[in-house]
């Protein structure tokens, strides 16, 4: 029985990993209150139940209404744009609500999808161009501060940073040229080297040739 135990223990190690969970020294175990404490305070949990006051919902479809443009846009009209923005902007200081780009663009008429295109390709219209970068920096601006502040959820705020903002996170890393050989040396001096260690220290004048003695063996053998 033992045997059978220690086989099937050696083929679960070598057809995959050992998955079972290693317990560092000075581990402790935490007690259920802290768990259900530490889930509670988890800004993720968090976020899962948020309680919406009585009426949010009848402000939010009603402010909705109210920033959504009557009129046709002209895209090529440029202050027009710029006034529907101001507009939205001003209705968010009257109704109390968060600026974001989705309802900046629905305020100035447009689509995501034409906000990206105007910024990442300019067609005639630079005027265009640097309109929409100046709304997205505007609303960037404005949840950074909320951010700062922590007004809202920090899962919420870095998924609005990353995905409008262009934010990301980055890790720098510095590159120093080592030689294995260490200090790069002058080539003469590597040169001299050489011959010291080949020649036993001995100097060879440049321009001049060595004979190497034959053995008394290869003498005879020539001989022969």
């Amino acid at each position: 029985m033992q045997k059978d135990n220690g086989r099937r223990a050696e083929e679960t190690q070598i057809r995959g990993k050992d998955r079972k969970p290693r317990r560092t020294e000075g581990y402790q175990k935490s007690s259920p209150k802290n768990l259900v404490k530490a889930r509670e305070n988890s800004p993720i949990m968090q976020s899962q139940k948020v309680e919406m006051p009585e009426g949010y919902n009848a402000k939010v479809t009603a402010f909705m209404m109210e920033i959504m443009p009557k009129e046709p846009l002209d895209t090529q009209d440029v202050p027009e744009m710029e006034r529907r923005f101001l507009n939205y902007v001003q209705k968010c200081s009257e109704w109390d609500m968060k600026v974001g780009n989705q309802a900046a663009y629905m305020a100035i008429g447009i689509t995501k999808e034409q906000a990206w295109e105007w910024e990442n390709v300019v067609k005639g219209n630079p005027a265009r161009s640097d309109f929409i970068k100046k709304v997205r920096q505007f609303c960037g601006v404005f949840r950074e501060g909320l951010m700062q502040d922590g007004k809202v959820n920090p899962v919420t705020g870095i998924f609005w940073q990353k995905n409008y903002d262009g934010m990301k996170d980055q890790t720098e890393m510095v590159l120093t040229p080592n030689n294995p050989l260490g200090e790069q040396k002058d080539m003469k001096a590597l040169e001299q080297k050489y011959l010291e260690s080949a020649y036993d220290g001995s100097e060879v004048a440049e321009g001049t040739f060595t004979e190497i003695a034959e053995s008394p063996e290869g003498a005879e053998g020539q001989k022969d």
